[in-house]
């Protein structure tokens, strides 16, 4: 870390603010009743196998941090051949696999992306599909061309914007096991050169977009597309994945660029996109240069030159906590695996959880601090800021040394797909054995400085967690103080996509 000092003052400062001004979970949050803001996350479940233990199309599931039960689970919507739900472009029956998830829109629904249908759902509280559209002519596909659902460009994150217009991440990026010309592993082997077989080229970046969509009609009316040749954040340009907002800038994670992009939302777009009530909806084309984005800030948790194999497949899901330090899904790997790098598999990555200190440049890159750095936390998908939950509460008051106003604070939520949180790797490969472990869910945890990784509290406290997977000495890295979900909880394992703290919980 940069400077712990500077860190332990910003959380605690922030930390502070919330204790004076607000009251964790006031009571109530019993299932089918009204809840806290804070009180519930919904989580989408890609439902694939290993990972998952309940193979499907997907589903979103939400629950209840203060009781820790399972609020509604929102099936998928293209199961049936409703002309408002299953419109041109979208194939009913059919797999949604989601992965973006925003709630509280103008009227208080959930909207909710399918990366196999390349679509959003509007739905009711009560996860009843209301509508969808399609994303296909827009980003002129086929349906059922190239490699069937699911095909690139594919949509992943959304979120509302300050003027009340929805946004969706569109990601291009070569997702098959076809290995580029000129190099790399055939689709048939067991240990290709590229793991995951996912890489980029400058007409993928090019490819990639952030939309914006008329919350009345769900038309595509505007988009944000890749800075002029030579601007800023240009050349890092790629799959976007997460989006979140403040109220100057656009903040969105580059899946397979390792980094961060803070966008002037005001610009970039063109004057179609007044906000709700004010959109021109009608005549939009993507690739137009009016709709270049301008990138006022690059966070790069890698660093080096763009084409640095460490940045493939890593910043997929980002989040703020209430003082402004951004979070990022880090999955860097221990080696770059290019192509026809030997050992390139998932015991190769990295898994963590980097932190950017709001107003600070360490002149390198931008990771002040990590979180989660453990090799059994593999495959992070999902990070989000929420209120310390009932059940991590107990747990910290059980120690005897904190009291209850301790609890009234923020911590951080992790959903990962190789969920194994305390394993210390022994010699010998990852995988097959110990850390790498299918089988997600979501665990929680403490943010304050003595708890990030090295810290006095992490772990054991060593100090000595590096993350490396064949590393017998991780024995300091941050522990989770709650977990939900998972067989390890009862339930049943998940593959999670995205995950957020919902504004209005379905009923249940």
């Amino acid at each position: 870390m940069k400077n712990p000092k500077l860190i332990a003052t910003v959380l605690a400062t922030g930390m502070t603010m919330l204790a004076g001004g607000a009251i964790a979970h006031d009571g109530g949050n019993d299932a089918g009743t009204p809840v806290c803001i804070e009180a519930n996350y919904m989580v989408a479940d890609a439902q694939f196998a290993p990972a998952s233990s309940n193979p499907g199309p997907g589903r979103v599931i939400e629950q209840n941090i203060i009781t820790g039960e399972r609020g509604i689970t929102v099936n998928n919507p293209f199961g049936a051949f409703d002309s408002d739900v299953c419109p041109a472009g979208i194939v009913c029956p059919g797999p949604w696999k989601p992965t973006g998830t925003f709630s509280g829109g103008q009227k208080g629904h959930a909207y909710i992306t399918s990366a196999a249908q390349h679509a959003l759902t509007e739905l009711h509280r009560d996860g009843t599909p209301i509508r969808s559209v399609s994303y296909n002519e827009v980003l002129q596909v086929t349906p059922g061309d190239g490699d069937g659902f699911g095909q690139v460009p594919r949509p992943l994150g959304s979120q509302i914007m300050p003027n009340g217009n929805l946004v969706q991440a569109i990601c291009d990026a070569n997702f098959n096991q076809i290995p580029p010309a000129g190099g790399g592993a055939s689709n048939s082997d067991p240990n290709p050169g590229y793991w995951p077989p996912v890489w980029t080229s400058d007409a993928r970046r090019a490819n990639s977009r952030i939309l914006v969509i008329d919350q009345d009609t769900l038309e595509v009316i505007d988009e944000y597309s890749q800075p002029k040749k030579g601007a800023l954040g240009h050349d890092l340009w790629g799959c976007a994945a997460g989006i979140m907002f403040d109220d100057e800038s656009m903040y969105i994670s580059l899946f397979h660029g390792g980094a961060v992009l803070a966008i002037d939302w005001r610009a970039g777009v063109s004057g179609t996109s007044g906000g709700v009530g004010a959109n021109d909806t009608g005549s939009f084309k993507i690739n137009r240069k009016t709709n270049q984005a301008i990138v006022t800030d690059v966070i790069d948790f890698v660093g080096g030159s763009a084409t640095n194999g460490h940045r493939r497949d890593s910043m997929r899901a980002i989040t703020f906590d209430e003082s402004g330090n951004i979070y990022g899904t880090n999955r860097r790997r221990a080696l770059a695996c290019n192509a026809g790098d030997p050992g390139c598999n998932p015991g190769t990555w990295r898994q963590r959880v980097s932190i950017d200190i709001v107003n600070e440049d360490n002149g390198v890159n931008d990771e002040d601090a990590t979180l989660a750095l453990d090799p059994g936390v593999n495959v992070i998908a999902g990070i989000r800021i929420n209120r310390m939950s009932a059940k991590a509460c107990e747990a910290v008051l059980a120690g005897g040394a904190a009291t209850d106003e301790d609890c009234n604070t923020e911590t951080l939520y992790v959903a990962a797909s190789a969920m194994n949180p305390g394993c210390v790797a022994g010699p010998g490969p990852v995988p097959p054995a110990p850390c790498f472990v299918w089988g997600g869910y979501v665990a929680e945890y403490l943010i304050d400085e003595e708890h990030l990784d090295g810290g006095s509290l992490a772990g054991d406290g060593s100090g000595m967690c590096d993350g490396h997977p064949t590393n017998p000495t991780n024995g300091g890295c941050a522990q989770p103080i709650a977990t939900f979900g998972g067989i390890v909880n009862g339930n049943d394992n998940l593959d999670p996509r995205m995950l957020m703290p919902i504004q209005r919980a379905f009923i249940q």
